[in-house]
Order: structure tokens, then C-alpha cells, then sequence
């Protein structure tokens, strides 16, 4: 089964963390949706969690994380 990307999907790898940080900001920046998903499989997923945290304490405040 193979899922169709969305615009504001952004895929954890193994890059460092601030750079997937950089590309949740720059999402909710430009696009128009209010919701950017964080996907990440194995060892990527702490990575994703990373992100994720470091958006909402740091540079999306009143950012939700579901």
C-alpha cells in the first residue's frame, strides 16, 4: 500500500532534526492549510519527535500536536 504524499506532509529521515524543523516552519508559513503532518518509520520516529517539540516550544507557540 503506497500513500499519496500530501503538500503539508513532511517524511523524517535521517537528517538532523533542525532541518525537518525548518521545513514544518517554512510549511505553516507559505501554505494556506493551518495542519502540517509529521511522518517518520523506526528509528526516525524520535527524530520526528524532536521536531515536533522544538516547533511548538520554540518558533509555533500556539501550534497543537495531535
Amino acid at each position: 500500500m503506497v500513500e499519496k504524499a500530501d503538500d503539508n506532509t513532511i517524511f523524517v529521515g535521517k537528517k538532523p532534526a533542525m532541518n525537518y524543523v525548518l521545513a514544518v516552519v517554512t510549511q505553516f508559513n507559505t501554505s494556506s492549510s493551518d495542519e502540517v503532518v509529521i511522518k517518520a518509520r523506526g528509528r526516525a520516529i524520535s527524530r520526528a519527535v524532536d521536531t515536533a517539540e522544538i516547533v511548538r516550544n520554540r518558533f509555533v507557540t500556539d501550534a497543537k500536536v495531535k
